[in-house]
């Protein structure tokens, strides 16, 4: 039975193989994805053909059986796309690492959730025989490689830890047809994607086929998306917004997608408008890089209508004849509210969409009414629309699922209107002189300042266990006098803002550090040994030993 609220039918069998061997039926070899950088285009029959092969070899070749967990070490390319689905196919779940991880994050990824297969290149594999990294191999039961290697290079750098080799193209090559993908349960584990982590460690988030495919389906409707449309995603493959909700949104509606190695902000307009896009993602973080392009009589000659992203932009939407759909959406959930023309500032991301329940609870888990300022919580009405758990680590999913409520670790509150207000994520909350502060608020309101391009706030600790407030600032262009700019700055906050939010601390940084999909990474941020050359603005001077010393410090009144 099909609710009007449920977009995905709650049959058991409804799985990501089913639907795209009835695409492939249906549609034949129409483009699935392309890559237009590598120059491949991949058509739902050929992409059936290769899954169908690879899954059938990992079965009866190598012996793996579902719920193997294989780490997909690869960039955007078609490559990840076969790999992908063959181990869809095989019930094999599949777990993205970063393709730019290297030593001790790249150890973190594969150890942290026991992967068994891992796919990769050849410059993935001379990564994984890094010493901090290579003796995680002799755990590893197949080691699939895509495109050129050298076999006999390969056994004697990785001697006596090299396990099983195959390379990907004989792995799928036409031929066989596995059958595992035939006795699948929507309920299965299918895949894993992590949290941005930008607070702090990344969590695997497990998911099943039904909850990957509802998800997808909610962004697909608020897309209002069909199968003739063409989504340019410039997002790596390994993160929810190009995989599962492009990828496996696009197989549902047999629609195309367009991947590209990178994010670009010089290149954005120019590859949806080549690749003939009807529709878009475009992270918030990265949107005022796009907007500092220098503006040109290209900017509106695109066919994108509309564009999934965050919160309001006129002069975006105005720029390049676009609309925005402004959402919130977490990884463990998918999109919980969307809503268009919000008001440039506002807090507001939409009413919550009819699938979830929310309440704002108070730390005892009491709700809260109206107006007041709390933890996010949401429980589905309907089935298989929440993850699974988070991958080996019972703590977290016990902390996240207590007193039956999802706990998202967002501050927000619902208005007399029955909007949905973001305030932020609470580890990202500064409290400082009583006041809670969001930095997410607070970055939204330095970006205003013409001179500043991108910035990143952090809290610091005090030695009387206050806290106060640094600014990490990526100018448009290097000011001539820093202390000054900063004292302008302050001063253009404070026009805007109540005392306690004007930032004490100002720092100017050649680059802020990234998550996969452009959202600064404050863990890193905090975590520096040692801070750049940081302006005390209360104290109208320079430190002298910037973040070292920030804890030995008192907090004038």
């Amino acid at each position: 039975m099909t609710h009007p609220h449920i977009p995905v039918p709650l049959e058991a069998d409804n799985t990501i193989p089913r639907m795209l061997v009835r695409q492939a039926e249906r549609l034949g070899d129409k483009p699935y994805v392309r890559f237009p950088r590598e120059g491949v285009d991949l058509g739902y029959a050929t992409l059936a053909a290769h899954a169908l092969a690879g899954s059938a070899r990992l079965e009866r070749d190598h012996h793996l059986s579902p719920g193997t967990l294989a780490a997909l070490y690869l960039g955007n390319c078609g490559d990840y796309v076969k790999a992908w689905f063959s181990c869809l196919f095989a019930g094999i779940v599949d777990v993205p690492v970063n393709h730019e991880f290297r030593k001790a994050l790249l150890l973190f990824a594969l150890s942290s959730v026991g992967a068994e297969v891992v796919i990769t290149d050849a410059e993935g594999a001379g990564h994984l025989l890094d010493p901090e990294v290579r003796d995680y191999l002799a755990k590893v039961r197949l080691l699939v490689l895509c495109g050129p290697f050298d076999r006999k290079q390969l056994r004697e750098q990785a001697a006596g830890v090299l396990p099983p080799v195959v390379s990907l193209d004989e792995l799928t090559e036409p031929g066989p047809r596995g059958t595992m993908w035939e006795t699948l349960e929507g309920t299965a584990p299918a895949l894993i994607r992590f949290t941005s982590g930008t607070t702090g460690s990344p969590k695997g988030i497990l998911q099943s086929h039904l909850h990957a495919l509802g998800k997808s389906m909610v962004i697909n409707r608020l897309l209002e998306m069909g199968e003739d449309d063409i989504l340019y995603s410039p997002f790596p493959l390994h993160h929810n917004l190009a995989s599962v909700n492009g990828l496996i949104g696009m197989v549902q509606l047999g629609g195309t997608m367009v991947s590209v190695p990178r994010f670009s902000a010089s290149g954005y307009w120019q590859d949806a408008r080549e690749c003939g896009a009807t529709r878009a993602h475009l992270l918030q973080a990265v949107a005022p890089l796009v907007m500092a392009q220098p503006p040109s009589e290209l900017d509106r000659r695109h066919h994108v209508r509309l564009l999934w992203t965050g919160g309001p932009d006129r002069a975006f939407e105005e720029r390049f004849g676009v609309e925005w759909i402004q959402s919130f959406a977490i990884g463990e959930v998918g999109c919980i509210a969307a809503t268009r023309g919000a008001q440039p500032g506002s807090t507001a991301v939409g009413v919550p969409l009819p699938e979830f329940e929310v309440a704002i609870v108070d730390s005892l888990d009491r709700p809260l009414l109206a107006g007041e300022r709390g933890e996010l919580t949401i429980r589905p009405r309907y089935p298989h629309r929440m993850m699974l758990a988070y991958h080996n680590n019972l703590p977290a999913t016990m902390r996240a699922f207590r007193n039956l409520w999802f706990h998202t670790g967002d501050a927000a509150m619902v208005g007399a209107d029955g909007q949905l207000h973001w305030l932020g994520r609470i580890g990202d909350t500064i409290r400082r002189r009583g006041v809670n502060i969001s930095s997410e608020q607070l970055e939204g309101e330095i970006r205003q300042h013409p001179m500043v391009l991108d910035c990143g706030v952090i809290a610091i600790d005090m030695a009387n266990r206050d806290q106060e407030i640094h600014a990490c600032l990526l100018w448009r262009e290097p000011p001539a006098d820093a202390a000054q700019a900063y004292a302008e700055l302050a001063q253009f906050m404070a026009g805007r803002l109540t005392r306690e939010y004007v930032p004490r601390f100002y720092e100017s940084v050649a680059a802020l550090p990234r998550t996969g999909t452009g959202k600064v990474r404050k863990v890193e941020l905090r975590e520096r040994a040692r801070y750049g050359p940081t302006w005390d603005r209360q104290a109208a001077a320079w430190l002298e030993q910037p973040g070292s010393q920030f804890r030995q410090r008192e907090t004038s009144p």
